[in-house]
């Protein structure tokens, strides 16, 4: 059985039986090896686990769900399981009522007793999935092994009360999500309330236990991100560990606290009991540092709820204190501010409370009524049975979007993803709930503040003499911004402030004193001072007023203009790859969609040879602006091996000259394009990092981002250095006239981000450089041109770009990596590039860091032996591209010398490969055969094209096997004539007149026996003249060999 391997794996971890508590198997459970092991046995049981539900199901129009609970442990005194667990059916009642929420499918209910451990609720969870649940629900507490199982099964587990904070992390619990805010959420609060009053110092007081000391981690790892400083954070151990030990911090722990830090801080926030809080806020109203209103204590109750009923509870829980004590606490609680769960909101909340109530005692737990000496009492429902009903209504709802969409109750990740994707739901308890991009469910919180005690506030279990005067009511609440991605704190009620108003974060003068200073007579001191402040600003402003006029110089042009007269353009054309809306890059426009090259102008300049783009303003009066001028200034100061380097523009009144360094080697689209230079993994590896290295820099530098970045535009100098062009000057790019199709239009929006494509009024951005970079990587990896290697190469480049803008699938519309050749990490990153989500994909530092194993192995460690080993590469590839267009040569050399010798005689073939001209010969005597066809006027009339070219090729092949038997040469076949001659062009003497009369018998011969086949019936005949010539000519006409005699003529 599956479960007894898992049981037997923690056989393996060698714990003795005496010592299995939680904290021993948690840990075995979760150890790599354990995990490793789980995995394999969960991918040998994969089978089992889709096949048992099928024999399981005692309906097939049901499904199984699971309940953990705890009902009698006993190492957990709040035991969920007898209180709220009627929760669960009443939600299971109401989705089984409404047969078309699940298209006529009902749920079904399966609940396990955990009794509080983690080795029972494994056990109970393998039990569940045997009898076939398909849905978890629980455990309380601890549940980080059970959601490892869960993750295994790829099943979903939506817990209710679980406070483990590593179940968040999606990359380990992909089917794990959980209604129970973890204890670490509520530090958005409390970062929200010091935001609120500007308390941006303040020092952290915890007790040192596990569940604070996680607090405690999450509240300054979130103080750092904000800004915040942390005065000082102290640890005090558990108070009745210490006097039991008999140890100092039983009387003094909170007396050597505030001695340590109250000189540093105005602001406390404190994580620990309550009767460790009022310890705290004793010591502090003993020192006497609470009745001037300048300090202040924020206390973090970590409480599942909030009850006004018990709202004393944090002035003081104990009813046998001394008056004088009891006046002390509720004096210091007007310097305390709580947080706490918000309570449910709304007086349906109390219906509910009824009907857990009532589901309660009906199967299948059918709980007993509490009753007191015969009493019947209402039990208390817990704010955790809200939490359990919010967890299956949010599983139904994501269960019928996913079994719409095609899947079954089975695909637990993707029941999980749409909850995540909800984002925000409304819970039971009448509060909006945000659900974060874990799973995890941010819970809204509460602000305390000390309020007199209204007359009908019932205190539970005071009255009379013992009600308080005062306890601690709500004054705000929390709310999450969508714009700013931030929780903010909203007062709601006026709060009493000790001094009339907030505390400072610090003393005017610093908590050291340094900022305030005693007044002494220093006139002399002051005059001077005064005096030479004014040469010192007199000075600034000199110095400033320079510095600006310079400043101006240099936009104007004083650095990039170029003078005309200087620029020798060269009129000639010269291939430079990019589109037209490239600068510098070398001979490419998309040739896989169109073999033509782009060719653009070179000039001379200063001694250089230089690349020249011209843009053309659409408007007729075209001013370039002072921002434009800027922009060109600090272009024309960036300064990097990867960056082409801007040298400068001449403005004309109708056109613009951008004038940039020329790259002979073209761009990368043009290398990559060329399917005769083979490109090896060092030029791979060197093209992707130099063009990372080229946009960090960029992105760090004031241009900011590329705005059109794509292979054309990165070029390749002469020593195989990339570098990247065509960017900034955006204003003016977007006035100028764009001299392209729409076919072109479309190619250049193959790289951009899906983000420009539906918002053509931006520019660009970072992000949008970054899913440009991805398609780069692409074309190197698999140099089939951006969106290659797919099974849409019929596709236009209008209709992919209109797919990536459009993007109503489950996947982006992206290029498919499944056929390149390159490793995973790759391909992951180019996946993380594309991200249809700008957010999600990282900036070029991280893409560096994820592709860094690229470079491992390579036998280059500097600039010099990168170039070195390029340059033999690229020289080793030109080497063989000569070896094969050699032998190409060769080979239509060969063909050609055989087409002569067929078509000419031996002797005139000769001289034409000589390249000599054939020359005119004479000769004594030769004799000519010429026949042809009758009545063949006739019989083509009658017959269709193809049949007679049948026709002659039938009866010429034959000729042509029988001339080839004697001594003569065949001149010509016109029509139906046919010409043949012996005694040339190899004289034979006088066998010519044998060699064509012989060869005429046997012409004749044939005739005879051949079958026309379009005419079977009817019998050819050849029409035969023979003729001796005494005089006789050859000559050359038009490279064909030509023969004259008067005869003949």
């Amino acid at each position: 059985m599956f479960e007894t391997n898992i049981f037997r794996r923690l056989d393996d971890t060698n714990i003795p039986p005496e010592s299995l508590t939680t904290e021993s198997i948690t840990t075995a459970f979760t150890s790599d090896i354990f995990l490793s092991t789980l995995r394999a046995d969960i991918g040998g049981a994969d089978h089992y686990r889709r096949t048992l539900p099928q024999h399981s199901h005692t309906n097939d129009k049901s499904i199984k769900i699971g309940y953990l609970t705890n009902f009698q442990g006993r190492q957990n005194v709040q035991r969920q399981g007898i209180v709220i667990s009627g929760a669960i059916t009443y939600a299971i009642n109401k989705i089984n009522s409404n047969a078309s929420l699940l298209n006529g499918r009902k749920l079904e209910l399966v609940f396990s007793d955990t009794n509080g451990t983690t080795i029972d609720g494994t056990a109970a969870i393998l039990s569940q999935w045997r009898q076939g649940v398909v849905a978890f629900f629980g455990p309380e507490d601890s549940c980080e092994v059970e959601a490892t199982i869960a993750a295994a099964l790829q099943l979903p587990m939506i817990s209710y009360k679980c406070a483990d904070s590593k179940v968040s992390r999606k990359d380990v619990y992909s089917t794990f999500a959980r209604t129970h805010p973890p204890d670490t959420q509520i530090v958005r609060s409390v970062i929200a309330l010091l935001a609120y009053y500007h308390w941006n110092k303040f020092s952290i007081i915890w007790e040192n236990t596990p569940q604070y000391k996680t607090v405690f981690k999450s509240l300054s790892a979130r103080a750092v991100d904000h800004g915040f400083i942390i005065n000082s954070d102290r640890s005090f151990e558990n108070y009745y560990d210490c006097c039991i030990a008999v140890q100092p911090c039983c009387r003094s722990a909170f007396l050597d606290i505030v001695e340590e830090t109250y000189r540093g801080t105005r602001v406390y926030v404190f994580l620990g009991k309550t009767a460790d809080l009022h310890r705290m806020m004793l010591v502090l109203r003993m020192r006497g540092l609470l009745e001037s209103g300048h300090y202040i204590v924020i206390y973090v109750d970590l409480e599942e709820e909030y009850l006004m009923t018990q709202s004393y509870k944090y002035i003081n829980t104990r009813f046998d204190i001394p008056e004088d004590e009891k006046r002390a606490l509720t004096e210091a609680a007007q310097s305390l501010l709580v947080i706490v769960p918000s309570p449910p909101n709304g007086t349906d909340y109390s219906d509910f409370e009824d009907r857990v109530r009532e589901y309660n005692q009906k199967p299948p737990f059918e709980l007993p009524e509490l009753r007191i000496q015969g009493v019947k009492l209402k039990r208390h429902i817990t704010i955790y049975a809200s939490y359990l009903y919010d967890s299956v209504m949010l599983y139904c709802e994501a269960l019928a979007q996913v079994l719409r969409e095609g899947l079954t109750e089975y695909s637990g990740k993707s029941i999980i993803r749409r909850i995540i994707e909800k984002k925000r739901y409304l819970s039971v308890t009448g509060v909006w709930m945000n659900i974060d991009e874990n799973g995890d469910v941010e819970g809204n919180y509460t602000v305390l503040a000390r309020m007199t005690t209204p007359d009908n506030l019932h205190i539970k279990g005071m009255n009379g003499s013992q009600r308080p005067t005062h306890v601690m009511l709500p004054i705000g609440n929390f709310e999450y911004e969508e714009l700013s991605n931030q929780t903010v704190f909203k007062l709601e009620g006026d709060i009493k402030w000790v001094g009339g108003t907030p505390p400072l974060v610090e003393p005017p003068c610093g908590f050291d004193g340094s900022g305030c200073l005693e007044l002494v007579d220093n006139r002399k001191e002051v005059i001077a001072g005064v005096l030479l402040g004014i040469l010192v600003t007199v000075c600034i402003i000199t110095a400033v007023t320079y510095r600006n006029w310079k400043y101006e110089q240099e936009i104007a042009g004083l650095l990039w203009k170029i003078n005309l007269n200087e620029l020798m353009i060269d009129t000639g054309a010269h291939p430079l790859g990019a589109s037209q809306m490239s600068i510098a890059s070398q001979t490419s426009v998309e040739s896989r969609f169109h073999n033509n090259q782009i060719y653009t102008q070179r000039a001379v300049y200063r001694g250089a040879i230089v690349a020249v783009k011209q843009l053309k303003p659409n408007r007729k009066s075209f001013d370039i602006s002072r921002d434009i001028k800027k922009e060109m200034k600090l272009m024309k100061e960036l300064n990097h091996d990867n960056i082409n380097q801007f040298i400068g523009a001449n403005i004309e009144p109708h056109s613009v000259l951008i004038v940039t360094e020329y790259c002979d080697k073209g761009s990368l689209y043009d290398i990559l394009e060329n399917d005769n230079f083979k490109i090896p993994e060092t030029f791979q590896t060197s093209f992707v990092f130099e063009l990372i290295s080229g946009m960090i820099f960029l992105h760090e530098s004031d241009i900011k981002f590329h705005g059109n970045l794509k292979s054309s535009n990165c070029v390749v100098t002469s020593r195989w250095v990339l570098q990247i062009t065509d960017f900034g000057l955006h204003e003016l790019r977007a006035n100028s006239e764009v001299d392209y199709n729409v076919g072109d239009r479309y190619r250049d929006l193959l790289w951009k981000a899906p983000e420009l494509l539906r918002n053509c009024a931006v520019v660009g951005s970072q992000k949008s450089d970054v899913y440009a970079f991805a398609i780069i990587l692409h074309e190197i990896m698999a140099r089939e041109g951006p969106f290659g290697m797919n099974d849409w190469e019929e596709l236009t480049s209008e209709q992919i770009v209109q797919w990536v803008k459009e993007y109503d699938r489950d996947e982006p519309f992206r290029p498919d990596i499944n056929l390149v050749e390159c490793q995973d990490f790759v391909r992951q990153t180019m996946q993380e590039c594309w991200s249809e989500k700008a957010e999600q994909r990282p900036d070029f530092r991280s893409i560096r860091s994820k592709l860094k194993k690229l470079r491992q192995g390579g036998k280059h460690h500097n600039i010099m032996d990168g170039m070195i080993v390029k340059l033999e590469t690229y020289a080793n590839n030109l080497e063989q591209l000569v070896d094969e267009r050699t032998g190409l040569l060769r080979e239509e050399k060969l063909k050609t010398e055989s087409l002569l010798h067929r078509m000419l005689p031996q002797s005139a073939a000769a001289q034409l490969m000589r390249g000599e001209p054939v020359r005119p010969e004479a000769f004594d005597a030769v004799t000519i055969y010429f026949s042809d066809i009758v009545g063949f006027t006739h019989m083509s009339a009658s017959s269709t094209p193809m049949e007679v070219v049948s026709f002659l090729n039938d009866l010429y092949t034959i000729f042509d096997q029988i001339i080839s038997h004697y001594d003569v040469y065949k001149v010509e076949t016109i029509g139906d004539a046919y010409m043949v001659v012996s005694g040339l062009p190899e004289r034979i003497g006088d066998r010519h007149a044998k060699e064509i009369a012989s060869m005429a018998l046997e012409l004749l011969e044939s005739v005879k026996t051949f079958r026309i086949r379009h005419k079977p019936d009817e019998k050819l005949q050849l029409r035969i003249g023979i003729h001796t010539d005494y005089k006789f000519f050859v000559r050359e006409i038009k490279s064909s060999y030509k023969s004259k005699s008067d005869p003949l003529s």
